[in-house]
């Protein structure tokens, strides 16, 4: 109960100090950014539904995000890795990135396994990312992703909050970008290898975007 008071104080303390008018901030056009092939990877026709980026069927997805991008890619070695970007220009308590461990489960999915793993991109920040073991009914997915709100990437729904918080009592509204990478797998012990797969996906779409694109996926 205590901590739940010094959160809504806290909270108060950053809602009375955040700019009623946060500098504009235009979102980024993940369409055009992002491209349909770069190393070994190549776009092709989305051939299962991606799990969705919300919790509630009833929220919009506008309501959470400004740009949103859903693809599946594949290699030479018909290897399919799905990505899903969302992007919001700000990030406030009542307004956040939905974690994707919660997503799923909204969707009916239950969770397995859920495993912190940091990696380190070239000339990049340290990445805390997320990997994550679905399963719905007789499919199974792993999961890679991580938050990037501001300048750092917040592991855990309350890490997430306290970072906003922290932004608001600075007078700062920051934009955020959810990273995900999926595989869906034939069972779980697919998973490892599936893991590997999406980290080198990602790291070979970060080396393919110019540097300041690159800030909008990682930090530098």
């Amino acid at each position: 109960m205590l901590v739940g008071m010094v959160l809504m104080l806290a909270g108060l303390g950053a809602w009375l100090m955040t700019p009623e008018h946060p500098d504009a901030q235009t979102a980024p056009e993940l369409e055009s950014i992002i491209p349909a092939q770069f190393g070994e990877w190549k776009q092709v026709p989305d051939l299962f539904i991606p799990v969705g980026l919300t919790t509630d069927r009833n929220t919009e997805i506008d309501e959470l995000y400004d740009r949103v991008l859903m693809r599946t890619y594949v290699n030479k070695r018909g290897e399919q890795v799905m990505l899903a970007l969302a992007y919001a220009t700000e990030q406030k308590q009542d307004i956040k990135i939905h974690r994707p461990e919660v997503c799923y489960v909204a969707q009916g999915y239950q969770l397995l396994k859920m495993t912190g793993n940091t990696f380190t991109p070239e000339h990049k920040k340290p990445i805390a990312a997320q990997r994550l073991l679905m399963q719905h009914q007789n499919r199974a997915e792993a999961v890679t992703y991580w938050i990037r709100i501001g300048d750092e990437y917040p592991v855990g729904g309350m890490a997430q909050r306290m970072k906003i918080l922290r932004d608001g009592l600075k007078g700062k509204v920051v934009d955020g970008i959810l990273v995900r990478a999926s595989t869906v797998l034939g069972d779980e012990t697919e998973s490892a290898p599936a893991y590997v797969l999406q980290e080198n996906f990602l790291e070979t779409l970060l080396k393919s975007l110019p540097v300041d694109q690159q800030m909008l996926l990682a930090v530098k």
